[in-house]
């Protein structure tokens, strides 16, 4: 054969039980390339995945990724594992029949987004000798971490155990998405996150957190009616309301 043909099936929407763990942590678009002259060809696109969602079709060459210049897979797969923990959406530039044009191949999770309209990382399952189901496994990390940063710690400790719990449930959230414990856990925990920015005067990072927190208990409040919830959501919106007020006396928030 003219060209050195290398393929490489990638699966994001739903890892087989027979793919590796290698390919479910580095690779995310659904695609089969082949490197050629100038650039990565398409030679199959996963019906459904995120590539074909975003357009791609056989024969599209992958000139860019993210603007960076793409011509072997070692490259790719590298990259596309980098691109992969760090964003939710990755810009390719494709060349089809002569001409460029730009494709948003998002990887955040479909079901979190629809239920919660949060782009958030699409998990890649469970480990294989994880116990109980994917939801159960994700939900349990979450709040260990949760347990870990109550034991205080250093600011960049517990910034770094907030993160992993809402790493962690939303993950959880992405097997169950009308979870609204879930959903409330990951909004107390963005407020606890808010608060931890707001006493080392970040103030900046902490209206960012406050922000997802409060757009999560209002999305909360509109799926239910259950008392309980209703008090734990009013609760923290008016300590929210109080924080806030720290920043710019007068702050309001409303539901």
């Amino acid at each position: 054969m003219k060209y050195r043909l290398h393929l490489i099936i990638i699966i994001i929407l739903a890892i087989g039980a027979n793919a590796s763990s290698l390919f479910a942590q580095s690779l995310f678009s659904g695609l089969v390339l082949s490197e050629r002259e100038n650039g990565l060809m398409v030679v199959g696109v996963q019906n459904g995945s995120p590539a074909y969602n975003a357009g791609l079709r056989d024969g599209d060459i992958v000139l860019e990724v993210e603007g960076k210049k793409m011509s072997k897979l070692e490259e790719y797969v590298g990259f596309s594992r980098k691109i992969k923990k760090e964003k939710v959406e990755a810009y390719l530039t494709i060349l089809r029949e002569g001409v460029k044009y730009e494709a948003v191949i998002k990887v955040y999770s479909i079901p979190v987004y629809q239920a919660w309209q949060e782009k958030v990382a699409k998990p890649t399952g469970a480990p294989r000798d994880a116990k109980g189901k994917p939801y159960d496994y994700w939900f349990s990390k979450g709040t260990r971490s949760l347990k870990v940063s109550e034991k205080g710690g250093t600011f960049h400790l517990k910034e770094r155990h907030y993160n992993e719990a809402i790493t962690y449930l939303y993950y959880g959230l992405h097997y169950q998405p009308d979870s609204i414990d879930t959903a409330l856990l990951i909004a107390e925990t963005y407020q606890k996150l808010g608060k931890l920015y707001l006493n080392r005067n970040m103030k900046e990072e902490s209206i960012e957190k406050y922000k997802i927190s409060l757009k999560l208990y209002a999305s909360s409040f509109k799926k239910t009616q259950k008392e309980e919830y209703l008090k734990l959501i009013f609760s923290n919106l008016q300590e929210i309301e109080k924080e806030l007020g720290r920043i710019s006396p007068g702050t309001t928030v409303s539901s």
